[in-house]
């Protein structure tokens, strides 16, 4: 005979034997899960974990802890990925067999070539593309600083017979500025760019005749993102500040979502909803990857400088809620270099820039692009496509921007920055 336990969130039961043996494997099932130096909340915390880390099993509790309202054992768990060993409450563990967030990582039969298409004479922090003038071209864009430092620059260049040729330049009268976006919607006469700084975010116009830009919000968030949430209307994705830093000090963030009317040249925000716990946001963005034609917010997420983990949040009638998390992995759980949403052959996928997942751990793995697309609300990683050794000098000074194709070729460009003839060499990516 035994008495059970039966938990609220897990369908699993807790017995005086242990719903988890020793020598098992099982999967972490929450999100950005605390492990500690010991069996109860008052010991240190070691690392966060995110939803799918698959752990060993060492050892359990003596007894059945209540926390919250939640009942079950603290388990003595070793990270398969990392080594690291600590204490895990049994509430965020399911036997390893039940597998709620499988990847799989389908080796590449191709490689990427890199095929020179044109030179720009300039460096720059980040670089986008979009089409900024409206004239149905999309354009290579530069964000810099100008010489007296006093402003940022965004620089546009345009495909020609001979390269590229730069058709604008655009000051901002801020040199804070991280990274640019560029957005579109029919709501808006123009172009609309998102400057990123460390704290905050600015919206600007782009004037295409005057060539001009005009501040229309400012607001106190590093990321913003304009999406479709609703299928109809736009919607501006910022985050606000948890102002409790985690015990590792990672800085963390409510993502919220306000409806956007624009009048007289005037963004008002309205109906503001909001996730309800903090995710530690690394990049956001809003690509519809189910094909519902509804947006859904993406994040990279992790704990101070790492990264990896990836949420899916989506709009409802009740407010945003989670889709799905898990992760991908990354050497040295490294933050991605760059994330997009591409619609690629027929299908919406999510693109990462970041190293090979199945050589997570060696120093020589490769640079290239992670193809992943969405099953059964599961992320699942489709290929790999390898650029170049993570070693190579070149990752220095590259650069890598999605890029308008035809949609047969594959939609990404990489430019490679000369620093003794101050220019970047253009290369689209071709499959080989």
């Amino acid at each position: 005979m035994f008495l059970p336990y039966l938990l609220h969130s897990q369908n699993i039961t807790i017995i005086p034997g242990g719903a988890l043996k020793k020598g098992e494997t099982a999967l972490v099932t929450g999100d950005y899960v605390r492990i500690r130096s010991g069996s109860s909340l008052k010991h240190r915390i070691i690392t966060k974990v995110n939803r799918g880390t698959v752990v060993t099993i060492l050892g359990r509790g003596d007894d059945v802890e209540q926390v919250d309202k939640m009942k079950n054992y603290w388990y003595h768990i070793k990270i398969e990925k990392s080594g690291i060993e600590g204490w895990i409450y049994g509430e965020f563990l399911n036997k390893r067999e039940e597998e709620p967030l499988k990847t799989v990582i389908t080796s590449s039969e191709k490689e990427i070539g890199l095929r020179e298409i044109g030179v720009i004479p300039q460096n720059a922090y980040s670089v986008v593309t979009g089409d900024l003038n409206n004239n149905g071209t999309e354009e290579i864009i530069l964000l810099t600083a100008t010489n007296n430092g006093r402003s940022s620059t965004i620089l546009g260049y345009e495909p020609d017979s001979d390269g590229f040729t730069e058709i604008y330049t655009i000051n901002l009268r801020n040199t804070s500025i991280k990274t640019i976006k560029i957005f579109t919607h029919p709501v808006f006469d123009m172009p609309v760019i998102a400057a990123e700084s460390d704290k905050f975010s600015y919206l600007y116009s782009y004037d295409i005749e005057k060539r001009i830009p005009r501040l229309l919000y400012k607001l106190g968030s590093p990321m913003v993102s304009l999406g479709v949430l609703d299928g109809i209307n736009p919607y501006l994705v910022s985050l606000r500040k948890n102002k409790v830093l985690d015990n590792d000090g990672t800085i963390t963030y409510y993502i919220q979502a306000e409806k956007i009317e624009y009048i007289r040249k005037r963004i008002t925000l309205k109906d503001k909803v909001q996730y309800q716990r903090p995710l530690p946001v690394k990049k956001l963005l809003t690509f519809d990857l189910d094909g519902d034609k509804k947006e859904e917010i993406i994040t990279e997420i992790g704990g101070n400088e790492f990264g990896g983990g990836i949420t899916v949040l989506k709009f409802s009638d009740t407010g945003i809620v989670r889709l799905l998390n898990t992760g991908v992995n990354t050497y040295n759980d490294s933050q991605f270099v760059s994330i997009w949403g591409v619609n690629f052959e027929g299908k919406p996928k999510l693109f990462i820039y970041s190293t090979d997942p199945s050589k997570n751990s060696d120093a020589n793995t490769s640079f290239g692009f992670i193809s992943a697309s969405l099953h059964t609300n599961n992320i699942v990683i489709d290929k790999f496509y390898p650029v170049n050794k993570m070693l190579d000098d070149v990752n220095n000074y590259r650069k890598v921007a999605a890029y308008k194709t035809d949609g047969s070729s594959f939609p990404f460009i990489v430019l490679d920055y000369n620093d003794e003839l101050e220019k970047y060499t253009v290369k689209r990516a071709v499959l080989n």
